[in-house]
Formats: structure tokens, sequence, C-alpha cells
């Protein structure tokens, strides 16, 4: 396992990344156009959510190894409209670029297993996740689009 400061190091990243999603997912929302927009802000109010929750536990587990997480983010978004279908594509990258950079991380917490156990988890649900968006994107019907399943 890495020493501890470099594991908060990489927390404190994958807590910015989360919540550099949710900013996006907020803003996304508002850029919807065309068939299913509606549906599919149903869908991004559930991921900002969702997003926020992710960079809350990280800060939890940072404060749980007795620091004090930081926040860096440095975003600019553009405000050019979107149809669902490329706001789902975008959403999709966001989730597998989470999924991956938690894969990444897990071989640098092997042995401390409290920290283990939740990247673990972590992975778990970044699975479902990109899943469900793979399977809404794939669905024509809008319905589908609102009935997102939870997250592990």
């Amino acid at each position: 396992m890495l020493p501890i400061a470099e594991v908060v190091d990489d927390l404190n990243r994958l807590m910015a990344e989360e919540t550099e999603a949710c900013l996006r997912y907020f803003q996304m929302r508002f850029r919807l156009r065309g068939p299913n927009a509606h549906a599919a802000q149903q869908f991004f109010d559930e991921a900002i959510t969702e997003t926020l929750d992710h960079a809350d536990a990280l800060a939890k587990q940072i404060k749980a190894l007795g620091h004090v997480p930081t926040l860096t983010i440095k975003l600019s978004l553009g405000g050019e409209t979107m149809r669902p279908g490329e706001a789902l594509s975008e959403a999709l990258d966001i989730e597998q670029q989470a999924l991956d950079a938690y894969r990444d991380f897990l071989p640098r917490v092997v042995g401390h297993a409290e920290l283990e156990a939740f990247i673990r988890r972590q992975i778990d649900t970044e699975s479902g996740h990109v899943e469900s968006i793979r399977a809404i994107a794939r669905s024509t019907s809008p319905l589908n689009l609102v009935t997102k399943p939870s997250s592990k």
C-alpha cells in the first residue's frame, strides 16, 4: 500500500473528479433540447445527486484517515444545446472515466481493508452506472431514460 499522504492525494483527486462530474451533469441538464429532453433532465437530476454522494463518501474516507479533504477543480463548460443522445454519450464517457480511475486506484490500497472495500464498492457502483447508461442509450423509449437503476 502507498504511504497515507499519497493515498489522500489520490482520494482528493477522485473527490474532485466526482465533484466535476456533478457540475457537468448540472450544466448538461440545462443544455438539453429536443425529443425526450424532459426525461433526460430527470436522469441528470439523479446523476447530480449520485456524483455528489460519491464525492461526499470520498471526503469521509479522507477525514477517516485523519486529513481534511482538499478540492481543486479547473472547469469551464460551454453553453451550446445538446440532444439527449449526445448528453448520454457524454455521461457514458464521464462514468467510464470514473470507473477507470477507481480501477487504477484499487491496487494502490490493497492491504488497507476498509479503504480497499470502499474502492471495490465504488467500482461496482460505477460499473452499474456504465451499464445503465449503455442500456438507456440503446433504448428508444423516453420512459427508459427515467428508470435508471439505483446505485448499489
